[in-house]
């Protein structure tokens, strides 16, 4: 071989292209290694988190070398990094710049959580992301080692609830001995809030009308507040409800559902696809069957604590919990099943949340199911809040005022579903000009 045969084969060799291949196999090494191998085979981090991070630096340190000085473009804007990474050169060496961090976070992430002592499967999912998007997979699992901890235990210590006290002390006291798993699922949900709210700003794609992340954004603020109130409800519900073993069970059996909904609703909604009425696909078809059982299990397990709150508590408190357990299976569930059951939550007019209310997105031009569905899941917070006040306020009435109010709550409940199923929107949510040509549409 002559040497410009050799220099031929060294420049090919070499080339972009051939160096970002063997970068991509040496890092998914690494990553095997981290995944496959078990934790107690020392070397597996000393592959992930040094030999190959080794090896894709010093590439990374030729790629610089060779093509840095030869790109055109800079870190100051935009059109400055597009162009910047227009060079092969240049490109693969960010590429190499991703694949050695993304491992190292990768590595850092499985020393925590075996300090921490999540198990490998648990991690998976975490590990799949860092290996995707990196910084995503940092900030889930960040978000699993804080909820692992607080749900580890028998959530809180036995503490009565000062019950022949002011409501306000009563709540007090609720709050402090508060379910921590079922706070740490809350926790958790908001703490998913910022980044789905920055989504919503970026992302101008749309579905039914609405920008795709809201649903995603409606679903962990509501899921939150539900998880908080059975936080709250549980101590109330009796001084040994936290360490029953059916509460632990909700505790894991909640987490496990929200976790899969939400990862579903936010995968379409990063896809710009419905996440709920859509069987296009049988993978789609079957995420949807999945999410109405965990819809289900949410609704259906804190029926537990009734039997625990008969037994433990009296007067409005009683009939504040009972009430608003049953009252959430019973319409908040009902009414849910009734919208899983149809092709869409719209019933007539536009079909569609761009004219409808400002972030809630009912309509505002026909019916909407979801208008009956929401206040059925949250007659929960209500009766609670009833059993609360009128337990302190009036405690000879308390019974007799919680069950007029759940009464009033179904009512209101049927006659909204009602107006819904006939097609037309509530008569208090169109203002001004909408309501003339509502009256013209939908009244003779």
């Amino acid at each position: 071989m002559t040497p410009t045969d050799l220099a031929a084969a060294s420049g090919s060799l070499l080339a972009p292209a051939a160096v970002f291949g063997a970068a991509n196999t040496t890092a998914m090494l690494g990553w095997l290694a981290l995944v496959v191998l078990p934790r107690r085979v020392r070397a597996r981090r000393a592959i992930a988190g040094a030999a190959i991070p080794l090896l894709l630096a010093v590439a990374y340190s030729a790629l610089i070398a060779a093509g840095w000085s030869r790109a055109d473009g800079g870190f100051d804007s935009i059109a400055g990094v597009r162009s910047l990474f227009a060079s092969d050169l240049a490109l693969v060496a960010g590429w190499l710049h991703y694949l050695a961090f993304d491992l190292l976070v990768g590595t850092h992430i499985d020393e925590r959580a075996e300090r921490a002592s999540i198990g490998r499967v648990a991690l998976l999912p975490a590990l799949a992301l860092t290996f995707l998007v990196g910084p995503l997979g940092w900030l889930l699992y960040r978000v699993q080692e804080w909820g692992t901890l607080r749900m580890r235990g028998d959530g809180v210590p036995v503490v009565e609830v000062p019950m022949a006290s002011g409501w306000v002390t009563m709540l007090a006291g609720a709050m402090r001995s508060a379910d921590r798993r079922l706070l740490a699922i809350a926790g958790a949900l908001l703490m998913a809030v910022p980044p789905t709210a920055m989504a919503v700003l970026l992302d101008d794609r749309t579905v039914d009308g609405a920008n795709s992340w809201i649903k995603p954004l409606k679903f962990e603020l509501s899921l939150a507040i539900y998880m908080a109130t059975l936080a709250v409800l549980v101590p109330l519900a009796g001084p040994h409800a936290a360490t029953s073993r059916w509460s632990r069970w909700m505790a894991w059996v909640a987490g496990t559902a929200i976790v899969v909904e939400m990862f579903w609703i936010i995968l379409q909604a990063a896809r710009a696809e419905r996440s709920h009425f859509n069987t296009a696909s049988p993978v789609e078809a079957t995420m949807y069957g999945v999410m109405g059982l965990g819809a289900v299990l949410l609704v259906v397990m804190p029926l537990a604590l009734v039997p625990i709150a008969w037994r433990s508590r009296s007067g409005g408190l009683r009939a504040g919990i009972v009430a608003g357990l049953l009252l959430n299976l019973l319409l908040g569930g009902v009414f849910g099943a009734i919208l899983s059951t149809r092709e869409s939550h719209f019933i007539g007019g536009d079909g569609t949340d761009a004219t409808g209310l400002p972030f809630l997105g009912w309509s505002t031009t026909g019916g909407d199911l979801r208008i009956a569905h929401f206040i059925g899941l949250h007659a929960l917070q209500g009766m609670l809040a009833a059993g609360i006040v009128t337990s302190a306020w009036r405690p000879r009435f308390g019974t007799g005022l919680v069950c007029t109010l759940a009464a009033a709550w179904a009512a209101t409940t049927v006659v909204v579903a009602t107006i819904a199923l006939r097609g037309a929107p509530l008569p208090v949510l169109p203002t001004g000009e909408r309501d003339a040509q509502l009256d013209a549409r939908y009244r003779p």
